[in-house]
């Protein structure tokens, strides 16, 4: 597991190193971690598998995020690199500058090709021999490797001046090496991609996207959610003194292997009863085969039984793919279920809505997908739902939710698709917060938002947020949200009949907590399904049978 922590929780635990003046060597130690990282990178990207006369270009700014930069500089030049350190901004870290110069380095300061109004060079940048922008791109293309270093945690509001522009200018090279199918340099980020926001992820144009980035003392947030995850490549996490006073995480990023170790496998003595039974209001006339993608995975991901309520039609089309499921045109008073999984292709059919609004109402938990998102919002109306009741939109879903929820008065306006895509922890955030429900918010990065509090306890004011990555973008096709339907259902019913099943994942994880977590579960063995076989496409009903092969696994 990985936990994401704000970029003010990370200053807050250096600071009291930082005040007994341990500050070089907590510098040391994230500079020695940066460069085993680029010397990685420069092993790999070369046939030779050799450090001697690989080429390096550290981007440094003005603050310790570029003396961290120009240290791991240094050490890669007392192993044979060749490094040149173009400075970026009107000062530098001294001693980095002093010790990089020692080892041989060369240092550059970038100007503009308008150097009007610019500040002048201060200090250690004064003797350093300028570069304007074309130059400097060219110089960061005929690189082995780009190190940048230029802004970290503490900043904001993106890159901005001459280095914004030698970043759009190396990033059009990227891109036309990527049209020739051509190598170019890797990109090593210091701490987090610079203009990245390390609290919120968000990634404000032009942004250096990383192949791999080297963070310090413990992730940021900005790491584990969309869009900074997809800015940062690789992460690695290097420890440096400060790990045991970080506090509670931001959010928590679920790995597969915490996904394979804590999701819900039968013991001697369970039944099909205390495995779960999970109730599924599911498909239309117009829209039948999300009742049987839903329905079988939920079978694969391990149901004790799934009861399927639906007209003649629909259960018939559900039991030739999967005949051990129980099929009624009940409704859903009238059956007993662990948990519920409503609104997949339900669209245009009045028996399947009223069934709908009936598992908005009931007591037990229930993954609300697809035709009972506008249900679930019209419901927020009179009462707010519960963190056991798990909304799973996208964007553009999650946009018409703010939409129906300012239309009913509970929020000032609605939230453009963009304005979602650009920050989803943040919007996830505040729809759990108007709804009190669990949201998942599908995406390149899946984000679960909480409204029970960021340790688990409703006296929290924080919202509890995982997150889950890892899912092919082959994923991106019509039914697969049907299947992860069915795997939140599953696991949703399990918690259900055993509360304290995920107890094992964290303290957040326990009570109302736990609701998220099974979330985080379910979108985690989907990714993982989705890249069963490898790279390619991955048709739904295919992706429902990969959900068994995941599991099944030694």
């Amino acid at each position: 597991m990985i936990d994401g922590f704000s970029g003010a929780a990370v200053r807050a635990a250096e600071q009291p190193l930082l005040d007994e003046r341990w500050g070089d060597e907590l510098m040391r130690r994230a500079a020695l971690g940066l460069a085993r990282e680029c010397e990685q990178q420069l092993r790999g990207h070369t046939r030779r598998g050799t450090l001697a006369g690989r080429r390096v270009v550290v981007l440094v700014g003005t603050g310790n995020n570029g003396g961290d930069g120009l240290w791991a500089g240094t050490f890669l030049r007392r192993r044979g690199v060749s490094v040149v350190a173009v400075l970026t901004g009107s000062r530098a870290h001294e001693a980095g500058v002093a010790a990089f110069t020692r080892a041989g380095g060369v240092v550059m300061r970038l100007v503009g090709d308008d150097p009007q109004g610019r500040a002048e060079p201060t200090g250690a940048t004064e003797a350093a021999e300028p570069i304007r922008v074309t130059e400097a791109a060219a110089l960061l293309h005929s690189a082995d490797l780009v190190l940048d270093a230029v802004l970290g945690t503490g900043a904001s509001g993106g890159l901005r001046g001459p280095v914004a522009d030698l970043v759009r200018a190396f990033e059009e090279q990227r891109d036309a090496d990527a049209r020739g199918e051509r190598s170019g340099p890797r990109v090593v980020a210091c701490d987090i991609v610079s203009g990245v926001s390390a609290d919120t992820g968000e990634t404000p144009e032009p942004v250096l996207g990383a192949d791999a980035t080297v963070t310090f003392g413990g992730a940021k947030t900005g790491h584990v959610v969309s869009p900074g995850e997809q800015a940062a490549g690789s992460l690695t996490v290097v420890p440096i003194g400060i790990e045991d006073q970080l506090g509670s995480a931001a959010v928590h990023r679920l790995e597969a292997r915490d996904v394979l170790a804590a999701w819900p496998r039968p013991g001697a003595t369970d039944t099909k009863y205390t495995r779960g039974v999970l109730g599924v209001v599911a498909g239309a006339p117009s829209y039948p085969g999300a009742a049987i993608m839903c329905t079988q995975a939920a079978v694969n991901a391990g149901a004790g039984m799934v009861r399927f309520l639906g007209d003649s039609t629909a259960r018939a089309m559900v039991l030739a793919r999967s005949p051990e499921v129980v099929c009624s045109d009940d409704q859903p008073w009238d059956v007993h279920v662990q948990a519920w999984l409503a609104g997949p292709g339900v669209v245009g059919d009045e028996a399947q809505a009223a069934r709908v609004e009936a598992v908005i109402e009931a007591a037990e938990p229930a993954v609300l997908d697809a035709g009972a998102l506008d249900a679930a919002a019209r419901s927020v109306a009179d009462a707010r739902l519960g963190p056991h009741k798990v909304l799973t939109p996208h964007a553009g879903e999650l946009s018409q939710i703010f939409e129906w929820l300012h239309g009913f008065g509970l929020c000032e306006s609605g939230v453009e698709r963009t304005a979602i895509e650009a920050n989803p922890l943040r919007w996830a955030r505040e729809a759990a917060r108007l709804t009190g429900a669990t949201v998942l918010l599908k995406g390149a990065t899946t984000v679960i938002a909480s409204p029970v509090g960021a340790t688990g306890s409703p006296e929290d004011s924080e919202c509890l947020c995982l997150s889950v990555g890892g899912a092919s973008p082959w994923l991106a096709t019509a039914g697969s949200g049907d299947t992860l339907a069915g795997i939140l259902g599953t696991v949703l019913a399990h918690v259900a009949e055993h509360p304290d099943a995920l107890a094992g994942l964290g303290p957040w994880a326990c009570g109302d907590g736990r609701w998220a977590t099974a979330a985080a579960l379910g979108a985690g063995l989907h990714a993982l399904a989705s890249r069963a076989h490898g790279e390619g496409p991955v048709p739904p009903s295919v992706l429902a049978e990969n959900v068994r092969t995941v599991l099944t696994r030694p």
